[in-house]
């Protein structure tokens, strides 16, 4: 839900910048539009507002609070009722229905540490007055972007990198973050791929003194695993208990609700708990024509399965298939709107997406299910029995440099890229984000670094491409107490004998088809394998490798050539030629300036 936009200066003038950040963002709030400027100038704070809750004006921001705040907020708090409760018990006031409200009270009531009562996603940005400083925080779990960038007299932050660019920031390369994306395909750190742009963590406060300018940053929350000696039947019961607390949750809404329906286990639980509140839902279901495509490519296509949940509780079903031509017409849409290349093939969440908006605003999406309670077998399989954590480490990080090994980066980029980065770079970044997983179990330590990266990375797509159409997506596995409760969970009741998510499993037998249950786990993949060698054959061809194209400055062309020559003869290197893409797009649109969004302007 929304946008956000900040300019700190200490040279003033912040007003003239703000409204052009806010405008940039106007995707990400169609209902409402607003900026608040201090008396000073110093301080520019923007909202763009979806309006979700109390969708009267009296909930639009930026919005005073208590001695003089003044908060822009984008996310959901979804336990704010509770909150509210305890906040007028103690003397607090409320002038609307809002959760915003909630935020601004519960830190005049309890400073910054409020933020470890929150139960939802967000990201905002507090200014106060009284104590010369903004409060910038970001959720547990990192659902809702902020990205940061310094300036020479301050702070520039917005929800999306586009606001800083709006704000005068220069759009150029950051090597070190090619170098992690052309490796995990993923920038895993808090860089991104502009440089000078950084994001703010998960779990993570920012302070700024407004008077010095000095900065400080505090971790409030960190993933950390403690399983417990427990009964499973017990656990299984209290694991349906709480997910059906977090259902509860996050279909708290003034707008109508529906969800994305795979027809795999985590998003048909969420229709089926959903579907006792809301009568006749709307669900959502992208599918693929595999017809004649190889054989890797031929179990792809969801949609039966989906039908069998749509019709087992009676949702108002709406399919969409995904064709070739749908990379060509998307692919310079997803560059405007992802900005930062993360995971995946991102045109089927665009067009999903799109579906969508047609019928609701808020979209349930079962992501976040996998990484927590370990649902990719194929991953554990290469760790199983390695205690040690310096071999399990680089054989994950072997397994995770999906594109281009650390070897091969030397006849891969250019000159300039490899002057600017180190071919270690990568492994330092991923050393960096294990050192938070301590000494936990190979299977937890996995799923520390997939939760930190990978599930970050999809957040980040799910966010953009669903507020690119004005959808807010919530995420009801990342609930923090279903979160919490996840992290006591033992390793052996995660995964047994090769049996991925064996505790979820357990506790949604009562609810879900016996086929559904043990469905092979896959995930959203088009037949992608085969179109990049078929049917987008001679565009992917004509994108890359052009004299229109940008590459050759980071990329050496013989490399891209290789890439493209090595799939047609039979290899699977379509993570890597989408990434080309992607990066192709990105110079084009954020180095070059090319006007978009626009269809087939590539």
């Amino acid at each position: 839900m929304c946008g956000i936009s900040v300019v700190f200066s200490a040279r003033g003038h912040a007003g003239d910048r703000v409204g052009g950040m806010n405008s940039l963002q106007r995707h990400r709030g169609p209902d409402a539009s607003a900026t608040w400027v201090s008396p000073d100038g110093r301080i520019g704070l923007g909202h763009r507002r979806l309006s979700i809750l109390d969708l009267s004006p009296d909930a639009n921001q930026p919005m005073t609070g208590p001695a003089g705040t003044v908060i822009v907020f984008n996310g959901e708090i979804y336990n704010f009722r509770a909150l509210r409760t305890e906040l007028e018990a103690a003397g607090r006031r409320f002038a609307t229905q809002s959760d915003t409200e909630v935020i601004l009270a519960a830190y005049a009531e309890w400073g910054e540490g409020c933020v470890t009562r929150f139960n939802g996603m967000w990201a905002f940005a507090l200014y106060d007055p009284a104590r010369r400083r903004l409060f910038f925080s970001r959720d547990r779990m990192g659902m809702k972007p902020l990205y940061l960038a310094t300036t020479p007299d301050g702070l520039l932050a917005a929800s999306e990198v586009k606001g800083i660019l709006a704000a005068g920031h220069r759009a150029a390369v950051d090597c070190d973050g090619l170098n992690e994306y052309f490796t995990f395909q993923n920038v895993i750190s808090h860089r991104t791929l502009f440089a000078g742009v950084t994001m703010l963590p998960p779990g993570t406060n920012l302070f700024v003194d407004t008077e010095t300018g000095r900065q400080r940053r505090e971790t409030f929350w960190q993933l950390r695993f403690a399983p417990v000696v427990a009964d499973e039947e017990e656990l299984a019961r209290e694991f349906l208990a709480v997910f059906r607390r977090a259902m509860t949750r996050h279909l708290v809404s003034d707008v109508e609700v529906g969800a994305t329906l795979s027809g795999g286990m985590d998003s048909s639980a969420i229709v089926a708990l959903a579907t006792e509140q809301i009568r006749g839902m709307h669900t959502f279901t992208g599918f693929f024509n595999t017809t004649g495509v190889d054989a890797g490519d031929r179990c792809v296509s969801e949609q039966g399965d989906a039908r069998l949940i749509a019709t087992r509780f009676g949702t108002t079903h709406h399919e969409r298939e995904i064709a070739p031509q749908d990379v060509i017409d998307t692919l310079p849409a997803i560059v405007w709107h992802l900005e930062d290349p993360k995971v995946g093939m991102c045109y089927t969440f665009h067009t999903i997406s799109q579906l969508v908006s047609s019928w609701v605003t808020v979209n349930l999406s079962g992501t976040g299910g996998d990484e927590l309670f370990a649902g990719y077998p194929w991953r554990y399989a290469l760790i199983d029995g390695l205690t040690d954590p310096g071999r399990f480490d680089d054989v994950y990080y072997g397994w995770w440099s999906r594109l281009i090994k650390d070897a091969d980066k030397s006849r891969f980029f250019t000159e300039r890229v490899r002057r600017e980065t180190s071919v270690v770079h990568p492994r330092s970044a991923y050393d960096a984000i294990m050192a938070g997983a301590g000494g936990a179990e190979p299977l937890n330590r996995a799923l520390y670094f997939d939760t930190m990266t990978f599930l970050h990375g999809f957040l980040l797509v799910e966010d953009k491409l669903g507020m690119a159409f004005g959808i807010e997506t919530r995420f009801p596995f990342l609930d923090a107490e279903l979160v919490e409760f996840g992290s006591r969970i033992p390793t052996a009741s995660k995964m047994r004998n090769g049996v991925a998510k064996h505790l979820v499993k357990r506790a949604f037998g009562p609810l879900l088809p016996e086929e559904t249950i043990h469905k092979r786990k896959q995930g959203f993949t088009p037949p992608d394998k085969t179109w990049f060698r078929r049917d987008l054959a001679d565009y992917i061809s004509r994108l890359l490798l052009s004299r229109r194209s940008c590459l050759g400055e980071f990329i050496e062309p013989q490399a891209i050539r290789d890439v493209l020559a090595r799939h047609q003869q039979g290899a699977d290197e379509r993570l890597t030629i989408w990434s080309l893409m992607f990066f192709e797009g990105w110079c084009r649109v954020f180095l070059q300036g090319e006007t978009m969004p626009a269809p087939r302007a590539f």
